[in-house]
């Protein structure tokens, strides 16, 4: 999802994303495979699932049968389920506590919830009520979480089936779930089983203002009944369709995925087709609001291009079908958001073709991309956001700028040019300074300082390692990681073991773990050439992260190009000639020096006025967004 600070990937579009998203659209060589990793027992994960929507009151009425076991080295005595609805129940959740009522700048505007009414046991002998042992306090601040006690420890690998029923209060729509008149986004709407980490602890937090959701791969079997005349796409894919009692039931399937939704509506205009990746094909299914149709196009161009770059780079989507949603105007609440094979996009109705403006393809190619990097590649979203959101933005961002070419893939107006990964720069690193990108969403106080650690900086110390040892190096080396921790739960360590791979072991522990886990930047110092006797002497220092360096000397005696040793602090140079001029990094690879200002002598760069551009920029998409269909 994007972040509330940027405006999404969106495409989540908060204020983050949308400066990000609208900024970046104004303006590769493949891992070996490594086969894929599904853990056997998680395949023994599964939810089926009934749910009726009820569009006057918007709830939904559901109930389900869930087959988990034990996956874990230790027996387990209690079970943990999320109910993350709850933290619509009211104002003192934590979730509204930490986010202050807001999320992307949609304000909180009603109640949500999520009533367990029946929890029971399948035993030999019957069904055992579990209810009677929980730890449900309904007086209680925030109920997100729910403690079972289960009436006799499992033991590892031991499997148990349950039988739930429960009503889920859908919100006016925010945060990533709700109602907006008559269209629904089905979210989080189920009591789901936390995580059970492999020492038996279960991975059990509630609803964070800034985090997301961490949870086992299972098999879903999903049957969804919406009034007659109305259409709903979900997770997987459609196996059937039938009229009964005056509403429409569908039932949906797919395994491999930790979580499903659904969005229902009674106006859905749909756009097939087909993404061709060796000897499978992904059928892709885009449903828009009336009028959205040109927008509704470019989203879908935009996914069926960036399905094949990131299958290039990360592995092939191994899904037999993607869903896209178009929320209608007014649904901001819910757009830019991910969930396993179906996203929600964001953007205007018009898309205007041959201008140096894509509004989409930002909150699009951001939401796509989170079908690898937290749909495959599992991670826990509270404690490590910066491998699903920080790698997600670069892969955005990479894939925009093979798309659009790197001056376009930002600002590229009015003979001023601004590249994707400048921009994230400038938001990233100015400012005050912010928790590292390696940190749990729990250190992060504004959203603000979430989006520019979580999804700028990560993005842009990537970015550097692209530039400075070459992009193809950095593909290879986030294609092993995709492809091996694929349909698993990785943490940093995994991500560092693939670059000790390819790079060796001085790149995590020189540039990475001091980027991302401490949160250094690599900021440089240029003195004043002295000229004498015929010669140049220049001092150049560099603190925080030691990245290797061109240095660009211009002056009578022409132009030279001399290089700054890896890893090397400062750089003294006593050269033959005249040199007035001197830049550090003339080329912009380095992205970690908050303040471009010191890198030069003798000539300032230009810098685009970042601020106009932003303002601009929102201004434009609420002038689209305000009028239309």
């Amino acid at each position: 999802m994007t972040s509330d600070t940027r405006g999404g990937h969106a495409a989540r579009v908060t204020r983050w994303s949308w400066l990000l998203a609208l900024a970046t659209s104004l303006a590769h060589a493949q891992a070996p495979d490594v086969p894929p990793n599904e853990t056997p027992l998680e395949r023994d994960h599964r939810y089926e699932l009934r749910a009726r929507l009820d569009p006057a009151t918007h709830e939904v009425h559901g109930e389900g049968r869930i087959t988990w076991r034990n996956e874990s080295r230790v027996p387990v005595g209690e079970l943990v389920f999320h109910r993350y609805l709850e933290a619509f129940r009211h104002e003192r959740t934590v979730f509204m506590r930490e986010s202050g009522q807001q999320l992307r700048g949609v304000r909180f505007r009603g109640g949500g919830g999520l009533d367990v009414n029946a929890l029971e046991l399948e035993t030999p002998t019957g069904r055992v009520d579990l209810l009677t042992g929980t730890d449900d306090d309904p007086d209680a601040d925030d109920r997100t979480q729910l403690r079972v006690r289960l009436p006799r420890e499992l033991s590892p690998g031991e499997r148990i089936t349950l039988n739930v029923r429960f009503v889920a209060k859908l919100p006016p729509v925010f945060a990533r779930s709700g109602y907006h008149g008559d269209f629904h986004v089905v979210a989080q709407w189920f009591p789901k089983l936390a995580r059970l980490e492999n020492d038996g602890t279960w991975a059990s937090f509630p609803y964070h203002g800034f985090g997301e959701f961490y949870a086992d791969f299972a098999t879903y079997d999903l049957t969804v009944e919406v009034p007659r005349g109305w259409d709903a796409v979900a997770t997987g894919v459609e196996r059937s369709r039938e009229e009964v009692d005056g509403h429409v039931r569908l039932r949906f399937q797919q395994d491999r995925v930790h979580d499903a939704v659904f969005v229902a509506a009674p106006w859905f205009e749909r756009l097939e087709a087909e993404h061709h990746e060796g000897d499978r094909n992904v059928r892709v299914l885009l449903v828009h609001p009336p009028g959205f149709g040109s927008a509704a196009r470019r989203h879908l161009e935009v996914t069926l291009t960036s399905l094949a770059h990131f299958g290039r780079v990360y592995g092939a989507y191994p899904y037999d079908q993607l869903t896209v949603v178009v929320p209608p105007r007014g649904a901001d609440g819910a757009a830019g958001m991910e969930y396993p094979t179906l996203f929600l996009t964001a953007g205007p109705w018009l898309h205007v073709p041959g201008l140096p403006i894509a509004l989409q393809d930002e909150v699009t190619a951001h939401e796509l991309a989170h079908q690898w990097f937290q749909g495959m590649v599992a991670t826990h979203e509270v404690r490590w956001p910066m491998l699903d959101e920080g790698l997600t933005e670069w892969a955005t961002g990479d894939a925009l700028e093979a798309m659009h070419g790197r001056a376009r893939s930002g600002i590229d107006v009015f003979g001023l040019s601004l590249d994707g990964f400048e921009l994230r720069r400038a938001l990233a690193l100015r400012g005050t300074p912010t928790p590292a990108p390696g940190s749990p969403v729990t250190d992060f106080r504004r959203s603000n300082d979430y989006g520019r650690a979580i999804y700028g900086r990560t993005a842009v110390v990537m970015e550097t390692v692209a530039r400075t040892w070459g992009r193809a190096r950095l593909h290879r080396t986030l294609g092993h990681y995709a492809r091996s921790q694929r349909f698993r739960h990785p943490t940093p360590d995994a991500l560092f073991a693939s670059f000790d791979r390819e790079y060796g072991p001085w790149m995590a522990r020189d540039v990475l773990r001091p980027a991302l886990m401490i949160g250094a930047h690599s900021s440089v110092h240029v003195g004043r050439p002295e000229l004498r006797d015929g010669r140049t002497r220049i001092r150049l220092e560099q603190r925080g992260v030691a990245l290797p360096r061109r240095v660009l000397l211009r002056g009578p005696s022409g132009e030279r190009h001399v290089t700054w040793p890896a890893r090397a602090a400062a750089l003294d140079l006593d050269e033959e000639g005249e040199w007035t001029s001197v830049w550090a990094d003339p080329h912009a690879h380095a992205l970690l020096d908050p303040d471009r200002r010191d890198d030069a002598r003798s000539t300032q760069p230009t810098e685009i006025p970042e601020g106009l551009f932003t303002r601009a920029l929102v201004w434009l998409q609420a002038l689209l967004q305000g009028v239309g269909p």
